[in-house]
């Protein structure tokens, strides 16, 4: 996804400027001289005013707020939902439509077609967007209505005034930047909230896609500059004065000057970079291992912590390897490298795959025959230090970064196994007397450029059980099971074999997933920790791919779910799903065990 869907939204969006806001004509239908102050009114009165709180669907809401509306109210508000849509590509065509034709009832009013002004989009509007549908086009709307107030009034006469009075609200909006053209008196600024939005950062690509980035996602873009600010001056990095969208069209401007092409952050190898982060808070995980150089991922079995914790060590040591802006031509000659083979991560990231047999003896120092003699031999990790010791330079910010992953910590009984490694960890340069001797005293000591990334399986094993030492000496972060990501990972599987996969059947998918695991974590006999993670979820491609091979396309129709019982989301319950939750339940009354899992198997398959 590029710039060539940019430029179709970006022409969508001045078409819409033009005729809705400045002409009052519709561009979803033929309707002329809609956008009136009475119906903006009635809108407002509806959707802001009249907001309605809680968990109830979108859908729902709409239906209380609008469903005795005339059908000017309807359609002038139908603009505020296809101003949140259409430039998004993770919403289909075909349901950026759909949202139109119901909120202005075309089931049953043929009269009319639709306009041609649904587009591809320009990328992903990320979770937020769909998540905080309701916010998002209050968001949109009360841009629609400010904009017709200051028109009306004489202040905004053109395409051009209009898209720049745009840019000002959304920088308002994100940074809190004041402009002598925005009244902060006006009640639309107490009306919008304070949470953070994606539709700022779609409306400031709109209207200026070469200054703006095409994401919608203020995460994104804070990863993205994070794993790649190295690059920047340090006066540019620290300046205050720059905004992180005035900081990252710099980055794109550096890039592409040594690059001499046109980057795309997106690109699915790119995005393996700074796409690290699978939590929603600010403190990310990179930032934890900057700053405590230990952290462990912990959460349910198939939640990607593995994966998660080899993207982290990747995206650690290339920032710091890009702090050579010499090194961008290498970077990218590499980028569709699996990480093994990246000569610049090569020997510095250290994957130890733990096991209850895995002791202190093999990972620090133990005794061993030699020679027909017992002696003390160093362990493993003494080796991984001596080699992050290599990396490390005069100036500690000039430091090469090694990684050492430490899979399945909950395998092993980490107090015996870490022993004097818990101070060794937080006195980073100290030498520590390790346990086990011989004539030359052994004494551990770990560099300040070895960080280390714990994975574990909570499930397995209780926070509880941790002592007080392990945990003050890591960050902890939690990978539950989260329905975006399985979507994501669900996409590009589908795309890596070029299968085509129906939005809502995917949307179905990803829902039922997501209310099973709130129905597992709810039983009694279970708790929090028990959720089927992404990884057994998106098993669904392999199966659907699979499909393919035995059927032609018409067999499955671009669907998962078949109404005769066959299909991949019915061998995926049989053969991965079912016997997972089989075994969660364990050895509990049969009856009430079979009741539980077919009460799971109704909301797994529910329309």
């Amino acid at each position: 996804m590029g710039a060539k869907y940019s430029e179709r939204v970006s022409e969508l969006f001045e078409h819409f400027i033009g005729q809705f806001l400045l002409a009052k004509n519709s561009i979803l239908t033929q309707h002329k001289n809609v956008l009136i102050e009475e119906v903006i009114g009635d809108c407002y009165d509806r959707y802001v005013k009249g907001g309605i709180e809680g968990d109830r669907s979108y859908k729902e809401k709409i239906n209380e707020q609008f469903g005795d509306a005339e059908f000017e109210t309807r359609l002038v508000f139908a603009h505020a939902e296809w101003l949140w849509s259409y430039a998004v590509s993770d919403i289909n065509e075909d349901t950026k439509k759909g949202y139109t034709r119901y909120l202005l009832n075309l089931e049953e009013d043929q009269s009319f077609e639709l306009q041609d002004v649904y587009a591809i989009g320009f990328g992903s509007g990320g979770e937020r967007h769909t998540r905080n549908k309701y916010s998002e086009i209050k968001f949109s709307f009360l841009i629609i209505k400010y904009l017709f107030e200051r028109i009306e009034s004489g202040e905004l006469t053109t395409v051009e005034e209009v898209k720049a009075r745009v840019e000002q609200i959304c920088l308002f909006k994100k940074y809190g930047t004041e402009n002598e053209a925005l009244d902060l008196n006006d009640p639309f600024f107490s009306d919008i909230t304070s949470e953070q939005l994606a539709m700022p950062n779609i409306l400031l690509h709109l209207a200026y896609p070469e200054k703006y980035e095409r994401i919608a996602s203020n995460k994104d873009k804070r990863l993205i500059y994070n794993s790649f600010s190295p690059l920047l001056d340090e006066e540019v990095r620290e300046n205050e004065n720059l905004n992180l969208d005035e900081k990252l069209k710099i980055l794109r401007d550096l890039l592409t000057d040594q690059t001499g092409d046109y980057i795309d952050f997106y690109n699915r190898d790119l995005k393996k970079v700074w796409n690290y982060s699978l939590i929603e808070d600010d403190f990310d995980e990179i930032q934890g291992l900057e700053y405590k150089k230990a952290i462990i991922l912990y959460g349910p079995p198939g939640t990607s912590k593995t994966y998660s914790a080899k993207q982290l060590a990747e995206t650690l040591i290339t920032k710091y390897y890009l702090k050579d802006k010499g090194n961008v031509a290498s970077f990218f000659d590499q980028l569709d490298k699996d990480y093994t083979d990246k000569n610049y991560l090569k020997d510095r990231i250290h994957h130890l795959q733990l096991h209850p047999s895995y002791t202190y003896e093999d990972f620090v120092a133990g005794m061993q025959l030699r020679d027909d003699e017992t002696k003390a031999v160093e362990g493993k990790l003494f080796d991984i230090c001596e080699k992050a010791r290599k990396d490390k330079r005069n100036d500690e910010r000039d430091d090469i970064p090694h990684v050492l992953i430490l899979d399945e910590i909950n395998r092993v009984d980490l107090s015996q196994l870490f022993g004097e490694v818990f101070s060794a960890l937080e006195n980073r340069e100290e030498p520590i007397e390790v346990s086990v001797q011989n004539e030359d005293e052994f004494e551990l000591t770990i560099p300040r450029n070895l960080y280390v990334i714990g994975t574990m399986n909570e499930i397995d094993f209780s926070l509880e059980r941790i002592d007080f030492a392990l945990r003050r000496r890591f960050l902890w972060f939690e990978y539950p099971f989260r329905t975006n990501r399985l979507k994501t990972i669900v996409k590009d599987k589908f795309d890596r074999f070029n299968g085509s996969l129906k939005e809502d059947e995917l949307d179905r998918f990803t829902r039922n997933a997501n209310q099973l695991n709130k129905k597992l974590t709810s039983y009694d006999e279970l708790g929090t920790q028990y959720q089927v993670g992404h990884t057994f979820f998106s098993e669904i491609a392999e199966i659907y791919e699979s499909y393919l091979k035995l059927h032609d396309k018409s067999y499955l129709q671009n669907k998962i779910y078949k109404n005769r019982g066959d299909g991949p989301a019915q061998k995926l319950w049989d053969y991965s799903i079912e016997p997972i939750i089989d075994s969660f339940f364990g050895s509990i009354n049969t009856e009430l065990k079979k009741d539980r899992i077919e009460e799971l198997r109704k909301i797994y398959f529910q329309e």
